[in-house]
């Protein structure tokens, strides 16, 4: 006995696009590849995300420390006219060397590491109003410091820009599955299911 045919099968005499198996064959493709280029997507994405987060705290840090270390050269090379300047002095330059010492055992980076080292070599020189250079070498190790962490934000920027590309590759491949087999069947189907007989 025949088998009566299904409303989809009546549908597709009415299909005129590529062989539903050779379109299945590229949409399954299409859909592997989409679904390993999100998985790098988001992936990409995440690692992007964490490096802009670390260089803003990073850049917020140095900055905070810049200031601090400016604050101490101004009081260190200056006149002392009260104890209070001399004590509130010592203080900002004993946090700020604490301070430097916990930033310098999280970077892995050996330059970084230097320029840290040498900005605390500059807090222990001894002070008075003589020592004109005094935190010069200091200031100009954290504004190296500072241009390579913004160098490394830069970086994470690009990386950021390189998953968006594979975002729009990503869409690229999902339309191509969708459009070579979803939408052409899902087409003439609906057609029929609203009243319009094949061949119209």
């Amino acid at each position: 006995m025949t088998q009566p045919r299904s409303s989809l099968a009546i549908a597709l005499q009415d299909y005129k696009g590529i062989r539903p198996g050779v379109a299945l064959t590229i949409a399954a493709v299409a859909l592997i590849a989409a679904i390993l280029v999100g998985l790098l997507h988001v992936v990409g994405l995440g690692r992007a995300a964490s490096q802009v987060r670390e260089g803003q705290h990073m850049v917020r840090t140095l900055n905070r420390y810049t200031a601090a270390l400016e604050v101490w050269r101004q009081m260190a090379t200056g006149e002392i006219e009260f104890e209070a300047q001399r004590t509130l002095r010592d203080s900002i330059g004993e946090a700020l060397r604490g301070e430097l010492a916990a930033l310098r055992d999280g970077l892995a980076d050996s330059t970084d590491k230097s320029l840290v080292l040498t900005v605390m070599q500059d807090l222990r020189r001894p002070t008075g109003s003589d020592l004109l250079d005094l935190g010069v070498a200091g200031r100009e190790a954290m504004i190296v410091l500072a241009s390579r962490r913004d160098s490394a934000l830069f970086e994470a920027a690009e990386q950021s820009q390189r998953a968006q590309i594979v975002g729009g590759v990503l869409i690229a491949l999902t339309i191509l599955a969708a459009g070579i087999l979803i939408v052409p069947i899902s087409w003439v189907y609906v057609r029929y299911k609203a009243g319009v007989p094949p061949g119209m």
